[in-house]
């Protein structure tokens, strides 16, 4: 705090206050005083307004009230903004966990040359007080298939369960770390496309860094798949390596841009490698937030694009 003697260019400042906001400062007695102006402790200098002058005293106090400039931090605003922090591909593979309970609808649409997928996903997360750190998750679909020239369906899709670990932020605040599992149940058909026949457990680690911009995010992922099915074709079922990098900028504490690039290995012996890169946004609602996003094939195991469409809110 700085504190003015009246009629002179004599300037006193206190000690730093503490955790409770209790300041000292060492002024003669008898001087006519007034605190002029507060020093916070990232350098900016908030000046109060009139203040009456008064003669210092022993033991003299004086409560000073002052409005904080509030500071741009995006970083913040994706950790601390439900509904800011959640990626799209890298939902679960990701540091960012649910306080509570999460429920996630989205529409998506996939179109390949010769293949097109119409999904309803519903998602769900929870965190129990009992085990803070660790968010467990489902995951269910229904989905339609169309394909050029030959057979297709509707039914219900695979389903996937996870459960995965936060280690929190590091002494720094700056970095998180998580490791998790994900496993998907061949509850779809491979005879009408809605799924694979091939059930598949993943292995993953994830982290986090904040930056001046926001956060940045990256995750690697070993899977073990089963063997499947497709349209009464056989399929060898192998182990694939994934690695995932992604970024979340806030530009307003309601709006968020999300951007991914992903890569995952063949899942099975015949099949191709899978690259995305994807662009979207998390727009926060009086009650939830609306999530959208438009993901690009970069290879021929991915669909040529994946429209995805949601709503999500947490309790």
């Amino acid at each position: 705090v700085v504190y003015r003697i009246v009629d002179t260019e004599d300037v006193y400042l206190s000690e730093a206050s503490d955790s409770a906001g209790r300041y000292n400062v060492d002024i003669p007695q008898g001087q006519r005083c007034y605190p002029s102006a507060v020093l916070l402790v990232g350098g900016d200098r908030v000046e109060l307004g009139t203040v009456a002058p008064a003669p210092a005293s022993e033991g003299m106090n004086q409560r000073i009230t002052i409005e904080v400039p509030k500071r741009w931090n995006p970083s913040a605003v994706v950790q601390n903004f439900a509904g800011s922090d959640r990626l799209f591909r890298s939902f679960v593979e990701d540091t960012a966990i649910v306080d509570g309970y999460r429920i996630e609808t989205q529409l998506q649409r996939q179109d390949g040359d010769s293949v097109d997928r119409g999904l309803l996903n519903l998602i769900g997360a929870a965190q129990f007080d009992a085990i803070p750190e660790v968010e467990f998750g489902i995951r269910a679909s229904l989905v339609g298939v169309d394909i050029d020239g030959g057979p297709g369906g509707d039914g219900i899709g695979d389903t996937e369960l996870w459960a995965k670990y936060v280690l929190g932020a590091t002494q720094d605040n700056r970095h998180e770390l998580a490791f998790g599992a994900k496993v998907t149940l061949a509850t779809g058909d491979g005879d009408d496309g809605t799924g694979l026949d091939s059930d598949r457990s993943k292995l993953f680690v994830a982290g986090r860094r904040e930056t001046s911009w926001g956060v940045l995010t990256g995750n690697l992922g070993l899977s073990l798949n089963g063997d499947g099915a497709l349209f009464g074709n056989a399929l060898d079922g192998k182990n694939s390596l994934s690695a995932n990098v992604g970024a979340i900028v806030p530009w307003t504490y309601r709006l968020a841009f999300v951007s991914e690039l992903g890569f995952e290995g063949k899942r099975f012996e015949l099949g191709e490698d899978e690259a995305t890169v994807l662009g979207g946004v998390n727009i926060l609602l009086k009650e939830g937030a609306l999530r959208a996003a438009l993901a690009l094939g970069l290879s021929d195991g991915a669909p040529d694009t994946e429209l995805t469409v949601g709503y999500a809110f947490e309790f």
